[in-house]
């Protein structure tokens, strides 16, 4: 079963995509909106093991997932406007 994913797709994986939205699950079960992604200096995000927990779940692909959100949520702020995020 697959959805239609919230455009632009950034990128996609086997189980996960990053979309205009955030990061999205190829199923439509599961989604993660940009503004709960933290910096990576932040550590693992409170739902990361939440979904690696889900039946299925490829872990690989979705920290795949994480690592390129936070390439495209963080790259263009200057550091000062990070910190306030």
């Amino acid at each position: 079963m697959s959805h239609d994913l919230t455009a632009p797709v950034h990128w996609q994986g086997r189980q996960w995509a990053v979309t205009g939205y955030g990061i999205e699950a190829l199923d439509g079960m599961y989604h993660v909106p940009f503004s709960e992604i933290p910096e990576a200096e932040a550590g693992p995000p409170d739902w990361l093991e939440n979904l690696w927990h889900r039946y299925g779940t490829d872990r690989d692909d979705l920290a795949a997932a994480l690592r390129v959100a936070r390439s495209i949520r963080f790259a263009a702020k200057p550091a000062a406007a990070r910190s306030a995020a």
